[in-house]
């Protein structure tokens, strides 16, 4: 259960009419201030259930929250609001609240720890679908608590990892939608993530934010929704003002449910890598839908982990020469990684000017074997119980464990000016011909 401390008592009324003349608040959800001439600081510690507002006002009003504070109701902040967390606090968005914090360039809004330490206070988790939910012109500092919020937050294998992030979008028991429109906004300084959305999440309009300073990554979010993420955003916390990186500086990517992975998806060029699967290993992510990798997008994959393009999906990675396209594992050893698995004859797949390397670290479960044993390579098409289709041009694929690519039987593979190094072996048939 979410814990939250009483209210503090009552100012008097004529204390309490002025101060909330101030701070924009009501005589339901009073606060605290030193007296006349002092600052004015709002004490929340109930959870919101009505619709409210927050700003500064003209004696610039601050506002202190303590625990963990539930909004079932509308809240909106104006510009220049600035809130302070006490440990371990945050605001929990539930399904029926929503959160409005527009600032401007001018007048940010802030959201910020009442002790400058990375991890101080949890963050802003969103549980409500609603165009109401905005943070933009925002800073969010000093969060991402180590005390995740109770008590859906949680991932990985049989739920075993609990996600840690300033800012939370969605949860794994959720069925419905969840969302927040991100932009022009800073999150600094986390304990842990920047940014967790889950598979259900969405994050229309996110742009131009930046992740800097976080002790973790700047963001992990689900396969199936990573088109969201877009490239005007700095997420290595290198701006030319702000050289601030974080402590991993990989966007990572989780596996998404079977049901959520039909959606047509764009991994779009960034500043930093995309960490598939990165601490969970032996992770095999499916994807269903068609799936188009931008020129110049760099995949690490965890050990063990690799892409498998289902009967249903599509892979079309067609990089440039002057910006290919990387799959390669987090380490950089041959082996690393399964690779990649295509059980698809959509005729749009494609990887050109690419490379793939380090993969083949262990076959693809549970069909890519023959009658000489397992299969393992850097690009494997079909199975023993499936087919796949490739174009595969102006690439170089090196440095795995088994077969460069390795094409089973009924399956289609159209090389084109490619080049292989340092694989076990270099092209594999099932069946005739034993040779590209």
């Amino acid at each position: 259960m979410l814990q939250h401390l009483l209210r503090f008592p009552r100012l008097l009324p004529f204390v309490a009419a002025s101060v909330l003349a101030a701070c924009g608040g009501s005589e339901d959800d009073p606060g605290d201030g030193p007296g006349p001439g002092g600052p004015c600081v709002r004490n929340i510690s109930s959870n919101l259930t009505t619709a409210t507002t927050w700003e500064p006002g003209t004696q610039q009003c601050t506002y202190a929250v303590t625990g963990v504070v539930e909004v079932s109701g509308a809240l909106t902040l104006a510009p220049g609001t600035v809130v302070r967390f006490g440990p371990d606090a945050g605001l929990l968005i539930m399904p029926t609240g929503s959160l409005n914090a527009v600032g401007t360039e001018a007048a940010p809004i802030t959201f910020t720890g009442t002790t400058a330490t990375p991890g101080f206070w949890k963050g802003l988790a969103f549980k409500s679908n609603t165009s109401a939910n905005v943070l933009e012109h925002v800073v969010i500092s000093y969060a991402g608590s180590e005390d995740a919020f109770c008590c859906d937050y949680f991932h990985g294998p049989a739920g075993s990892l609990e996600v840690r992030a300033a800012v939370v979008v969605g949860s794994l028991l959720q069925d419905s939608v969840s969302q927040v429109r991100i932009a022009n906004t800073t999150v600094e300084k986390s304990g842990t993530l920047g940014l967790f959305a889950f598979n259900r999440a969405r994050l229309p309009g996110f742009s131009k934010n930046l992740f800097r300073g976080n002790l973790g990554a700047p963001a992990t979010v689900s396969l199936s929704i990573a088109s969201a993420l877009d490239g005007t955003t700095v997420y290595s916390g290198n701006s030319a003002t702000n050289p601030a990186a974080n402590g991993d500086n990989t966007v990572h990517l989780l596996a998404a449910p079977e049901g959520d992975l039909a959606i047509a998806q764009t991994l779009h060029k960034l500043d930093v890598p995309y960490g598939v699967s990165t601490g969970i290993p032996d992770t095999l992510v499916e994807y269903a839908g068609a799936l188009t990798v931008e020129p110049g997008v760099r995949l690490q994959f965890e050990a063990k982990s690799g892409l498998r393009i289902t009967e249903t999906g599509s892979l079309v990675a067609r990089g440039t020469a002057a910006d290919p396209i990387v799959f390669t594992g987090r380490t950089e050893t041959p082996g690393y990684w399964k690779g990649i698995a295509i059980r698809s004859l959509d005729a749009n797949n494609v990887i050109a000017h690419a490379r793939v390397s380090h993969g083949g670290s262990d076959p693809f479960c549970c069909d890519a074997f023959t009658n000489a044993g397992d299969i393992q390579g850097n690009i494997v098409l079909g199975g023993s119980a499936g087919r796949g289709r490739l174009q595969l041009s102006d690439s170089l694929v090196s440095q795995g464990t088994g077969w460069g690519v390795f094409v089973f039987k009924n399956s289609t593979f159209t090389p084109s000016a490619n080049t292989y190094d340092g694989n076990t072996g270099t092209v594999g048939y099932e069946s005739p011909p034993f040779a590209p």
